[in-house]
């Protein structure tokens, strides 16, 4: 059986395909009458009843485009997937077709303006901004924007995230945001990297439907991407780990210490990198940072054979900054524990004999100079009355000589 419609010619304004009759004709009459009653606005006008009469044509299966570039374009919408996007008529404030395409009025519609549909897809992105202004300020400043303005036309526009006709929900307190798809979105263009954070421990509770893990936005916010190969984004690293890890509640669900951060600011390579943070963030710094050594989206548990902290893999981890590390190098690694008597005890010992030592020596030293300062004031107090003393004995003696 041949199908209905299945291209329509922009440029002749002709319908080409194979259709039943029956289809043909009926299509032929409610195109007519929408055309009688309101020539003037034809297929793209406000409202609910606009959007029924663009879907008259545009319902039809298999409805096509040939574009300049020879690209076929699907002009078909599934109604029941449009009612039911974040736009849809189920929305708190709907989205009609004329809010988006508004430039397309009248019939036949006026040229495609664009050479293939790529250019078109980042056209139609630039019409998300009239609604979603706070977004399109944010974005202008992002890395997808930045190559977009480089002329780098794949680099990611808003439909390519959120959908078209499809646009599902962004709004992690909506029910209907399912954050893995979030992680399908991103893995399009960075397949790669979504693979590799699939296997991390994030990716596989996320995949479980725990909502605690953090996703791709959570370290990369949306609409404010930055280069995550800049010397400020290294720096500030870290501390997007420690939003989660450094948070006490959140890690006692999952029986985390919370001193994996907190030690790591006091380490070496922490405080280092904090200075860097503070005085030169612009500045690369060879100090280690979470990603150096856990890796940055295949981060796996330290019990995990393939973890990069697990212990048997831990000396080629430290390698890769220091080359001529050796197994009792990565062993004075204290694996961001505090030191105690359960773990690292000759460590705990030493920290205690200092703690004891140094206080009880300073101590005997403000116990010596106190001891000292009072000696010294009771001699000169000595000196001083007998001073006083002898002053007095030789006025008297004066005084006796006197007639």
């Amino acid at each position: 059986m041949a199908s209905p419609i299945t291209s329509f010619s922009l440029r002749s304004g002709r319908w080409w395909g194979a259709a039943s009759g029956r289809t043909m004709v009926v299509a032929g009459l409610l195109l007519c009458l929408v055309l009688i009653l309101r020539p003037d606005r034809a297929l793209a006008q406000e409202g609910a009843d606009d959007d029924q009469q663009c879907m008259v044509c545009h319902s039809t299966p298999d409805l096509t485009m040939v574009l300049p570039s020879n690209e076929v374009l699907p002009l078909t919408v599934d109604p029941q997937v449009l009612v039911k996007s974040a736009h849809g008529t189920e929305a708190e404030e709907p989205v009609h077709c004329v809010d988006c395409h508004n430039n397309t009025t009248g019939y036949p519609h006026p040229p495609f303006a664009q050479p293939d549909f790529r250019s078109w897809q980042v056209q139609m992105s630039l019409v998300c901004g009239n609604c979603h202004e706070d977004q399109a300020v944010e974005q202008q400043d992002s890395m997808h924007s930045r190559h977009l303005a480089a002329g780098r036309i794949e680099a990611a526009t808003c439909v390519d995230c959120h959908g078209s006709h499809d646009v599902s929900w962004a709004n992690a307190e909506h029910p209907g945001v399912d954050r893995r798809q979030q992680v399908e979105a991103c893995g399009r263009c960075h397949s790669v990297i979504a693979d590799e954070y699939r296997e991390s421990i994030h990716g596989q509770r996320l995949a479980e439907g725990n909502a605690d893990v953090p996703a791709c936005s959570t370290c990369h916010p949306a609409h404010q991407i930055e280069d995550p190969r800049s010397a400020e984004f290294r720096l500030k690293s870290p501390e997007l780990c420690g939003q989660c890890h450094a948070d006490a509640e959140l890690m006692s669900r999952y029986d985390i210490s919370t001193d994996v951060f907190d030690t790591y600011v006091a380490d070496f390579h922490g405080t280092t990198v904090e200075i860097f943070e503070s005085l030169a963030p612009n500045e690369y710094t060879n100090k280690a940072v979470c990603s150096d050594c856990h890796s940055a989206h295949r981060i796996l548990p330290a019990d995990d054979e393939n973890s990069t902290v697990m212990k048997a893999n831990l000396t080629r981890t430290c390698q890769r900054c220091h080359p001529d590390a050796e197994p009792s190098f990565s062993d004075s690694w204290m694996s961001h524990y505090r030191p105690s008597w359960e773990h690292f005890p000759l460590v705990t010992a030493v920290s205690w004999f200092y703690k004891i030592l140094i206080p009880l020596t300073i101590g005997l030293f403000v116990a010596y100079i106190g001891l000292d300062a009072g000696r010294t004031w009771l001699d000169r107090a000595r000196q001083r009355r007998e001073w006083r003393r002898a002053r007095r004995q030789r006025q008297q003696q004066k005084e006796r000589k006197e007639p």
